[in-house]
């Protein structure tokens, strides 16, 4: 009997000290959609007690998958058609309590999408663009036009064609001063001449409105490149001999002294330029 009554006390401390820890303030949510490359983050930090780690399930192949946690978010790239859900396991070692947070995906809702543009014959800086019609009522459509940055700038001609989205999502600073349009209201098909020469990021989100959901494409724009006839703006830049790191950040803006590998951080520079970097480790 006094086995028996040991046994319900232990049980009872152990379920108890389950609903000790408060996970009212921690968030797990999809911050992007890239085709079919998906992108979630969550606020929550490690320290001696709390813990986490990202899974990702597909339900086609009944497998759970452990992602890499890239300093509170990470990335997936689907290759089929389906549904799959991404997943923060959640725990706290001291008090022997955990949860699970997680969000359903299916990659089929916005099928073969495409944001497209076509150059006038007349003049090489007015441009049409337009998105795939989803003849759903609950599809907006926006568009993004950055300016390069400098380190765009200093791209060879070959690098800049061949570049991939990813190293073109890490590797520029994203700097709101170089926004050179978007739209607040949905709009599909737009007409847009550009002030300047030189290139260009085209963004084209399609935005579910009733899911919450969204996917992008980028388009690199070289506008009137080579055209002698056109102007292009000048811009005051600091010198590469004066130029100088003042700090290395992390994705929450903590200023870091060694970057973990494979992990973004933020280099800020004596110009107050900002570029994300990762170091590769296999």
């Amino acid at each position: 009997m006094k086995k028996l009554l040991l046994i319900l006390l232990v049980l009872f401390t152990s379920f108890s000290a389950k609903y000790d820890c408060d996970w009212s303030g921690i968030t797990f949510r999809q911050i992007s959609q890239q085709g079919n490359a998906f992108y979630f983050e969550t606020n929550m930090h490690f320290d001696s007690c709390w813990d986490y780690y990202f899974t990702v399930y597909d339900y086609q192949r009944k497998v759970e998958d452990t992602m890499d946690d890239w300093g509170g978010w990470f990335g997936v790239q689907f290759t089929a058609k389906g549904k799959y859900q991404a997943r923060m396991i959640a725990f706290n070692r001291c008090k022997g309590c955990d949860t699970t947070f997680y969000v359903d995906i299916d990659i089929t809702i916005f099928g073969d999408v495409k944001g497209t543009y076509k150059i006038s014959p007349k003049s090489c800086k007015y441009y049409s663009f337009e998105m795939t019609n989803m003849k759903d009522s609950c599809i907006e459509y926006y568009w993004n036009i950055w300016k390069a940055d400098d380190w765009i700038n200093q791209m060879t001609d070959g690098y800049w064609k061949e570049l991939s989205d990813s190293a073109l999502y890490f590797g520029y600073s994203w700097d709101e001063e170089l926004i050179e349009y978007y739209n607040l209201e949905s709009e599909r098909v737009f007409n847009y001449e550009f002030k300047d020469s030189g290139r260009y990021i085209l963004i084209a989100q399609f935005y579910n409105k009733c899911t919450g959901l969204d996917t992008f494409m980028f388009s690199r724009l070289s506008v009137c490149m080579g055209d002698t006839n056109t102007t292009s703006s000048v811009k005051t830049i600091v010198k590469n001999a004066d130029l100088r790191v003042i700090g290395y950040y992390d994705m929450m803006g903590r200023q870091v002294d060694y970057m973990r590998p494979n992990e973004v951080y933020i280099v800020l520079y004596s110009n107050g330029h900002r570029r994300k970097i990762m170091q590769i480790q296999n």
